[in-house]
């Protein structure tokens, strides 16, 4: 069974698909070029919006959401982002992270015992 990837399947180039895969690459150009002047033009606009807008903290960001949450009396939006408000303000000490490592079981006891009462554990 031949592959469908063999040289055998290839279709002879003709002067017609050159015309139409000439017509395609044209095609792809132009749409290319419509597509970097609408970022363009979309990114100028956004540019002049930010000179209008004042610098925000993230945090401010999150408080302005609770409050226009709260104006439409949208209690579930204002307490997901309070919820993420405290995270920043108040982080959960769960989260400290914490590493014990018991190094005991190679001390002697007269080691492990001196360890007891450097540590005032005695």
């Amino acid at each position: 069974m031949p592959s469908e990837k063999s040289l055998a399947n290839l279709r002879k180039f003709t002067p017609e698909g050159a015309r139409v895969g000439q017509a395609k690459g044209v095609q792809t150009k132009m749409l290319n070029k419509e597509i970097r002047e609408a970022f363009r033009r979309n990114a100028e606009q956004f540019a002049a919006i930010l000179q209008d807008i004042p610098a925000l903290s993230s945090l401010d960001v999150i408080r302005m959401c609770i409050h226009m949450a709260l104006q439409e009396n949208n209690y579930e939006d204002a307490a997901r982002w309070a919820k993420e408000l405290a995270e920043y303000e108040k982080p959960k000490l769960q989260r400290i992270e914490s590493i014990v490592r018991n190094n005991t079981k190679d001390l002697t006891d007269e080691e492990l015992e001196r360890q007891i009462k450097e540590e005032g554990l005695d």
